[in-house]
């Protein structure tokens, strides 16, 4: 053998003769080191293929899917979508009521307001103050008021109230301060108009009552008639009162007023009053009401016709009219009858006496 020869060729061979007379004519010195150094850089081509085929290889580490994350949803409190007109004072006791203020000589107010029904009359962009009380409310100042007007049938009370076209031009005298889409106003430096759902609403701070009185009030106007075409339409209208918190607008209290928007409004208030007291008066006919039975007629074959007196006064009246009537007519029939005829006596004829 040469010193060429390949050393690759050296891991085939089985014969270890053949090795040692490699490392001889080499020339190594030292044959185990020189030998371990020189081969020591030499690896089988396939050596890691062999390896790797008689070691199993180690098991991988599965990766589990991870779940998808889950969304966090917020669950908020939904808000009732039909208005609530009930009263409810809640923790603080919250009352509201429309103050009449004197009226001078011989002027009337532009606004009545009824106690016993809750219920306003008032006429177009009137101020009209309405007091408010409360108790145990330590901030004031956290607190605020809103007006919101709704109307009250249950098949209008989802419409928000609206504005009529003529009372919303800018040339008309109420919108000098804009807002022209509000029909509440609010005679306040710090008022607040906000659209929600297409309703409009104004809120004020509630503040703290003057020295002296134990309400705070408010002045309120309104922009718009009950009869205009296109607005409100002869709808009955309510105006809600709320107590609200300011950072969360969490309600604490609810007041509601009826509105009646007119040019006249003691006419309309008497109107109505009338009408409440005729009702009241007047029990509630049945659907068929019991016919009363006819009197018998009177012998001598003349219609007898009745009235009904209500009150002691007039059935005397009635009573005296009634016999003047027939002493009336007692005359008159005296003196239309024809005389009566003279009756012929039969008598004794008279003898002559002779002498």
């Amino acid at each position: 053998m040469t010193s060429s020869l390949d050393s690759s060729l050296l891991l085939f061979s089985p014969d270890d003769e053949v090795l040692e007379q490699v490392k001889v004519d080499i020339g190594f010195q030292n044959l185990s080191q020189d030998w371990d150094s020189y081969m020591d850089p030499v690896e089988h081509p396939l050596k890691e293929h062999q390896l790797s085929e008689l070691e199993p290889a180690p098991a991988e580490a599965k990766e589990e899917p991870t779940p998808p994350a889950q969304k966090q949803v917020s669950v908020q409190p939904v808000a009732n979508s039909v208005p609530v007109l009930d009263g409810w004072p809640g923790v603080h006791q919250f009352q509201v009521t429309v103050r009449r203020r004197p009226e001078q000589a011989g002027r009337q107010l532009p606004y009545v307001y009824s106690a016993d029904g809750a219920k306003l009359y008032t006429d177009m962009m009137v101020a009209v103050p309405f007091s408010f009380t409360y108790s145990g409310v330590a901030d004031p100042s956290a607190l605020r008021i809103r007006a919101l007007p709704i109307y009250r049938e249950s098949h209008h009370i989802q419409t928000p109230v609206r504005r009529c076209a003529i009372h919303r031009e800018p040339q008309d005298p109420s919108n000098d301060t804009g807002h022209m889409m509000h029909v509440v106003r609010a005679d306040h430096h710090h008022a607040s108009y906000h659209v929600e759902q297409e309703r409009c609403s104004v809120t004020v701070p509630l503040e703290a009552p003057e020295p002296g009185t134990d309400h705070y009030q408010v002045l309120f106007k309104f922009a718009c008639m009950n009869t205009c075409v296109g607005g409100i339409n002869r709808r009955r209208l309510m105006l809600v009162l709320t107590l609200e918190e300011r950072a969360s607008g969490r309600t604490l209290g609810r007041q509601a007023v009826e509105v009646k928007v007119c040019r006249c409004p003691h006419r309309d208030w008497r109107a109505d009053e009338k009408r409440k007291g005729s009702e009241q008066a007047q029990p509630k006919a049945s659907k068929r009401p019991r016919r009363e039975p006819s009197p018998p007629p009177p012998s001598n074959g003349q219609q007898q016709l009745y009235v009904v007196a209500d009150d002691p006064a007039m059935y005397r009246y009635l009573v005296e009219a009634r016999e003047s009537l027939l002493r009336y007519r007692r005359s008159v029939l005296a003196e239309q009858a024809p005389p009566a005829p003279l009756s012929r006596q039969d008598t004794a004829p008279v003898k002559p006496e002779y002498r």
